[in-house]
């Protein structure tokens, strides 16, 4: 796979995202906005920690005291991230993700309460492996290249 084929398949990961954010599963809507995030702001997946560690939080963990909203666009995140770091920013979304957040963020939900409570998290892990595999098939590919074509050693 070459580098245009890899960004053709991204390309079209995030068409599929970006369209499911206005589906009427809210299991799909919930899944294409952490899509979103991941994308958007390298947020990792989430729940990877051992009972042992302490409380951090990922995407798909993110609780609903951790995702305020400001109108019209703007979501203002502050949580414990990987290796209990804070990530705090705020950040212009698209207006169907400032609508989502606030749909997953309606009542009867409140402080404690996972932000994305319907989302299969296996799924965004298996599609981020995918994403790497393809990167790595790509760099793979273009050392092959390099040395098939006489260049000597590719840097990477």
């Amino acid at each position: 796979m070459g580098s245009a084929d890899c960004q053709k398949h991204i390309d079209q990961i995030r068409k599929d995202y970006t369209t499911e954010l206005t589906s009427k599963i809210m299991a799909d809507r919930q899944r294409a906005t952490a899509m979103y995030f991941i994308d958007r702001l390298a947020l990792r997946a989430g729940n990877e920690k051992g009972d042992d560690e302490a409380d951090t939080y990922g995407c798909c963990s993110l609780q609903y005291e951790h995702v305020t909203l400001e109108p019209p666009n703007i979501v203002k995140f502050d949580f414990l991230g990987k290796d209990s770091m804070r990530f705090q920013q705020e950040v212009p979304v698209e207006p169907q993700v400032f609508k989502n957040i606030k749909l997953f963020k309606k009542e009867p939900k409140t402080v404690g309460d996972d932000l994305f409570d319907r989302l299969n998290v296996s799924y965004l892990r298996i599609l981020k492996l995918k994403l790497t595999i393809d990167w790595i098939t790509q760099q793979a590919l273009g050392i092959a290249d390099a040395w098939s074509i006489g260049k000597g050693v590719p840097y990477i």
